[in-house]
């Protein structure tokens, strides 16, 4: 059985609007026809409102969790912004004391920091972790 029907878009209005733009402008190849796009989104929009009757908090979860998904993005762009300088800031700070371990020590201290080699302790940090 075939049902037919018309669909009216008052332009004037927002929301037909942008449903008419996206229904004008749909990638025939991917959606095939609009009445199955139609049929798809109004299924969508009574499933997610029975959905949200069957259970109250549903949509609050959903922004929650969109929510915590926006903190943890933006606190990891952050780091990864933060790092090279954090990074250089603690080397630094690790090979100044290192060397002012070195100048204030006696030779025998000098012996233990040099260890059997003549490298001293700043030689043997491996900078390779810091990237480019």
């Amino acid at each position: 059985m075939i049902w037919s029907t018309n669909l009216h878009f008052n332009l004037d209005k927002s929301p037909y609007r942008e449903a008419y733009n996206y229904l004008k402008n749909m990638d025939r190849k991917a959606h095939k026809s609009i009445n199955r796009v139609v049929a798809v989104a109004v299924c969508e929009h009574f499933k997610r409102l029975e959905k949200s009757e069957n259970d109250p908090y549903f949509e609050t979860r959903e922004r929650e969790d969109n929510f915590v998904k926006r903190i943890v993005q933006t606190v990891g762009n952050a780091v990864e912004k933060a790092m090279p300088s954090f990074m250089a800031a603690y080397i630094t700070a690790k090979l100044s004391d290192i060397q002012n371990v070195s100048r204030g020590s006696t030779i025998s201290e000098n012996v233990v920091l040099k260890g059997e080699n003549s490298d001293t302790a700043a030689d043997n940090i491996d900078f390779d972790f810091v990237g480019n």
